[in-house]
């Protein structure tokens, strides 16, 4: 069934964005029924698709998790294909477990069109262990979750990855919902960690 998504839809086909997106996410976006994009994503998909830094502030509904998600699968595109099962290349926070499942469950389309790419829901809720044991086993390559889960999976895995990041975004959606001291503090302490790897 397709997605559900704001009826404000520009002229502007998906298939017309530049940089182009890839057959294969232009497939999976027409499976789901998306042909025009929504305001937002005409505006913001080319600039990260150009690797722009991108602040968005746009209603529900109005298209904002398919606008990174898609730069998201492009650049991930781009990147090693030996890239290592525990070398981490996206992190998307988000403020709640519900707003991370979303974002996880929509992205699955896109991100399936990718090879050698295991993206990983950290959120309250589930055993700790049991994430920890998938990661370890497994790998991942993309971080879906929530602060408090996120903060915790890096404190207790060692091996996870982050110098390659760089070639991927580092997403922080509805950044004014994280109305918890703890959730900025882990933000800025994510963002000034990642520094060191690379200078964008």
């Amino acid at each position: 069934m397709a997605a559900k998504q704001n009826n404000a839809l520009t002229g502007t086909l998906f298939s017309e964005l530049k940089p182009a997106l890839s057959e294969a996410v232009l497939e999976a976006l027409s499976n789901s029924g998306f042909k025009f994009c929504t305001p937002v994503q005409a505006a913001t998909i080319p600039l990260l698709c150009s690797y722009k830094d991108v602040a968005v502030d746009a209603a529900t509904g109005s298209g904002k998790t398919l606008a990174f998600i898609l730069p998201l699968v492009q650049i991930l595109l781009r990147s090693d294909p030996q890239n290592k099962p525990h070398q981490v290349l996206g992190v998307i926070i988000s403020p709640t477990r519900e707003l991370s499942s979303q974002i996880y469950h929509v992205a699955q389309p896109f991100i399936s069109t990718l090879n050698n790419v295991k993206p990983v829901l950290l959120v309250g809720g589930v055993d700790v262990q049991t994430d920890m044991k998938n990661i370890e086993e497994e790998g991942a390559k993309l971080l879906i979750g929530t602060p408090g889960r996120l903060d915790d999976i890096m404190n207790r895995i060692d091996g996870l990855d982050f110098r390659n990041l760089e070639v991927c975004l580092l997403v922080v959606e509805y950044l004014v919902k994280f109305h918890d001291n703890y959730d900025f503090i882990f933000i800025c302490k994510l963002l000034e960690y990642l520094v060191k790897f690379h200078d964008n």
